[in-house]
């Protein structure tokens, strides 16, 4: 297996070690493999993003931020997450290394969607360039996700890492797009191919961002239902997919109100009662 390495042998044991949790909870019959997470932003505007999180029995979850915030779930692992150039300096790099050395994280995540003008937004140098602070953190490190796991940007990134010699231990990606199971299916198997690296889920969600009324998306709640029961059995028969997390859309919005986990009431929607109690992480606590 290809992975992209400044020092194979620490990698390598940072990455093994950092997966025991989830080997022990796959070994737990009340328990489920471990893959299932979510993602909440503490701005949350319905329910709380630390109710939410506990809500829908996730073993992982992330905020798109770097804090580990008062009233965290316990239970259930947090994964802080560099969104931007912005966020890499000596101060956020110290905090986390302390997270890391008070054994509260095992993973870090890369860049929000570089690649999108909406979002972190830097060039594929930029990120190059910072890159070796979020590699001195000794943590199994997670790559940029762009907002399409094909997209080219992501794709000369992880190139010059290799060309470079900077390490990558994980892939993540972002995939919204239709109720077809294989679009999503053979863009992660075309992707884990081409580098030979696991596969982390970190957003993914059927939406139509075209659609100016929640009339005019033609997914409806029954269709993306029988969508997440299709394929979250298949993300967990992956080896390759690590881990995954829906993106909840918001529930008034026309492109992804039918795939709401949170309904604008702050309550599981039918879709979210599902995925909670799918490969359920029942020792999460408040």
């Amino acid at each position: 297996m290809t992975r992209y390495y400044l020092i194979p042998a620490l990698a390598m044991v940072l990455f093994l070690g950092a997966c025991k949790k989830d080997s022990d909870s796959s070994d737990n019959p009340a328990q489920g493999s471990g893959k299932k997470g979510a993602d909440f932003s503490t701005n949350m505007k319905y329910g709380t993003w630390n109710g939410d999180v506990l809500a829908l029995k996730p073993f992982w979850y992330y905020t798109w931020g770097k804090e580990l915030n008062n009233g965290s779930p316990q239970n259930c692992e947090f994964v802080p997450m560099f969104w931007g150039k912005d966020d890499v300096n000596a101060t956020n790099i110290a905090a986390v290394k302390k997270l890391k050395d008070d054994g509260k994280i095992k993973y870090v995540l890369g860049f929000n969607e570089p690649n999108n003008a909406g979002q972190s937004k830097m060039t594929v140098s930029q990120a190059l360039q910072l890159w070796p602070q979020l590699e001195s953190l000794g943590l199994p490190l997670g790559s940029p996700a762009a907002d399409w796991p094909t997209n080219p940007w992501i794709y000369e990134f992880l190139d010059s890492c290799k060309a470079q010699g900077k390490r990558v231990d994980f892939i993540c990606v972002h995939i919204y797009n239709s109720l077809d199971t294989s679009v999503y299916l053979n863009t992660l198997k075309e992707v884990y191919n081409k580098y030979k690296l696991p596969i982390w889920i970190t957003e993914f969600a059927p939406a139509d961002w075209n659609a100016q009324t929640k009339a005019d998306n033609p997914y409806t709640p029954a269709q993306v239902l029988a969508f997440m029961q299709a394929i979250l059995p298949k993300l967990e028969a992956l080896d390759y997919i690590k881990r995954y997390a829906w993106f909840s859309g918001d529930p008034t919005s026309p492109q992804m109100w039918s795939s709401a986990l949170i309904d604008a009431n702050g309550n599981l929607t039918e879709l979210g009662k599902w995925y909670a109690n799918y490969q359920p992480n029942n020792t999460i606590a408040k």
